[in-house]
């Protein structure tokens, strides 16, 4: 009877520590889905944006160190250096919506709203290289068609890929992928080799190769 309970005993104590350790990577995974989704919902709000007001949004992933406000209508990131970008081991991401002064090729950009999010210093925000332009920060721009502004001169998808840092115990990963048309398409992966593989393909776009952490 005594070897009996004893041997009880270990496996509540097994099924237990088994319990909890599930647990806690099931959290861990539902975070990579969780920062996905809710950047995908914002591109998508940016986009709706741009279609309802009839000019260029941008989705921006910085905050900005030095806004001028000195227009009660129109307040700006002073210039390109005062963005403050995503860096590796940050424990927020911070996106801004932008709006534009055309519906093709704004000049000036009205800083709308700042969302700042709390995001795992154990994950990476990655942004291929064809996303955004060349002296802003890493961004989204709609056209009020729905397009992407660069559509006639970028034939590829503009990715951000969500993943596990190298001492990270999560292997899940997410890709948010727009393309030429506009379209906001979302994978979920299993993160191996340094590549986001999906588990559930998207329709809404082709599937592209995600970018990789730079070390």
């Amino acid at each position: 009877m005594v070897e009996l309970l004893v041997v009880m005993t270990v496996m509540v104590i097994v099924l237990a520590l088994g319990s909890s350790f599930l647990s806690g990577m099931s959290v861990l995974r539902r975070s990579v889905d969780e920062t996905t989704n809710n950047i995908s919902s914002l591109l998508q709000i940016g986009k709706l944006k741009s279609a309802r007001d009839g000019v260029e949004y941008r989705v921006v992933f910085a905050g900005c160190d030095n806004v001028n406000d000195s227009d009660d209508n129109c307040a700006v990131c002073a210039s390109p250096a005062s963005y403050a970008g995503y860096e590796e081991g940050d424990k927020t991401l911070t996106i801004m919506f932008e709006r534009g002064d055309s519906n093709r090729g704004s000049t000036t950009w009205c800083i709308e709203s700042s969302h700042t999010r709390k995001f795992r210093g154990d994950l990476v925000f990655t942004a291929s290289d064809n996303m955004g332009d060349e002296d802003d920060p890493a961004g989204f721009t709609f056209l009020p068609t729905g397009m992407r502004r660069d559509f006639l001169d970028d034939a590829d998808n503009e990715v951000i890929t969500i993943s596990p840092a190298g001492d990270s115990r999560i292997d899940k990963c997410g890709v948010i992928m727009v393309s030429p048309s506009g379209n906001i398409s979302v994978n979920e992966g299993k993160w191996v080799d340094s590549e986001c593989n999906p588990i559930r393909e998207s329709t809404a776009a082709g599937p592209t190769p995600s970018p990789s952490p730079s070390n």
